[in-house]
């Protein structure tokens, strides 16, 4: 494997790398570690999963990366031609998509500076009593509740509202029961109760107060600018692990024949950047819980419409990854129909909803110090065991040691 192959990866990964870093540096650096500890977890599909479990799927994808850029450039016909085509057309689709969520008009509460947020109150001033009740809260406060709820609970879906009622489900005589809204009622041990229309209206009001505020560009944060500049970055990581998961699949018989002696540690990385990766979709599914709770389930469009296709895709991922791991291994097939009968069986057992709740709770918007230190720590390691000359052993063992 040539070093310019090498070299080439090792810089893109690194851009990669410390742009994942960046934002929550950013966000750390704008906001003050505890408001920052309250956005990182509301959307933590970008805060926290980026500069732990991606990095982790960047130094475990490392090798497979290296190893396809040096066959489409020494093996293959018109490689680098074909290399270059594909790494332009991959660039431009991640530009494009990057640019289409950044259009979205809803912003979030971190898109606005803390001056703007310190300044922002609850209207009217001063309430939030039985006697007067808020139109909606203040935006600091909305988002702050929801995380302190979301640490005593398994989910907040069942805080959901229903801004479009059914008529041939609902009854209009149906005495409707009263709940807490996030975007209307400070927390309290007693706080005033809403009904779904006066939730959707605050909910609206509190939506629309975030997005008439980003329109001036004084009000913008530095993390929201940041997170725009390389929201590319992200997308473009995406497409890199979907395109090597292909060409691992149709290519494999090229990279055994031509790389021996790496494909156990190439085969290793893949399936600890997939068990990485298999976060992505259930903390953006945690993501789109917390921001219904908040936002309303009315109020769709940029990311958290396009959660439901991405889930579906990583699926799909998922199942590429696998026939390339076990397409050449006949005596872990077995094995590996019975790992997927148990997996399928859980999944049945337990329920999408109720695995996304659990991940609200100890990966999104409830999540404390002690689990975001945890997952740290975790991918910490990993990376270091991933990136380690040591990890290089086993695969010669096993090719001077046949078993």
């Amino acid at each position: 494997m040539s070093l310019g192959a090498r070299a080439f990866v090792f810089l893109v990964y690194l851009g990669l790398g410390a742009s994942f870093i960046a934002v929550p540096a950013v966000l750390v650096w704008e906001f003050g570690p505890e408001k920052a500890m309250t956005f990182a977890t509301f959307d933590s599909h970008l805060f926290l999963f980026f500069p732990t479990l991606g990095l982790v799927a960047l130094a475990a994808f490392y090798l497979p990366s290296c190893a396809f850029v040096d066959m489409y450039w020494r093996h293959v016909r018109f490689g680098f031609l074909r290399f270059l085509v594909g790494l332009v057309v991959i660039g431009a689709a991640a530009a494009h998509i990057a640019f289409g969520l950044s259009a979205n008009p809803h912003r979030s509460v971190w898109d606005l500076k803390p001056e703007t947020l310190a300044a922002d109150k609850s209207e009217p001033v001063e309430c939030g009593d039985a006697a007067r009740p808020c139109e909606r809260i203040a935006l600091i406060d909305g988002v702050t509740n929801l995380r302190e709820v979301s640490q005593r609970r398994l989910g907040v879906r069942e805080f959901y509202r229903s801004c479009q009622p059914e008529p041939l489900i609902e009854s209009a005589d149906t005495e409707e029961a009263k709940r807490f809204c996030f975007a209307s009622t400070p927390l309290s041990a007693s706080p005033v109760l809403s009904t779904d229309a006066e939730c959707c209206r605050a909910q609206q009001r509190f939506q629309s107060t975030i997005d008439n505020l980003y329109l001036d560009p004084g009000h913008q944060s530095v993390t929201g600018r940041i997170h725009k500049l390389l929201l590319p970055g992200k997308v473009f990581f995406l497409f890199i692990l979907l395109a090597i998961s292909i060409l691992l699949t149709l290519r494999h018989s090229g990279v055994k024949r031509h790389y021996p002696e790496r494909i156990g540690r190439i085969e290793i990385g893949v399936l600890v950047g997939a068990a990485a990766m298999i976060f992505f979709p259930l903390m953006s599914q945690a993501y789109v819980q917390s921001a219904d709770a908040l936002f309303g389930v009315q109020q769709r469009g940029g990311f958290r419409s396009i959660v439901p296709l991405m889930s579906f895709l990583f699926g799909a991922w998922a199942m590429l990854l696998l026939l390339f791991s076990f397409r050449q291994h006949d005596q872990d097939l077995e094995l590996a129909a019975k790992l997927a009968g148990v997996a399928a069986s859980t999944i049945a057992v337990f329920k999408y909803d109720i695995l996304v709740s659990i991940i609200v709770r100890y990966l999104g918007s409830g999540a404390n110090e002690l689990s975001v230190l945890l997952v740290i720590g975790l991918a910490l390691a990993a990376v270091v065991v991933l990136l380690s000359p040591l990890a290089r052993r086993p695969s010669r063992q096993t090719q001077t040691n046949p078993i």
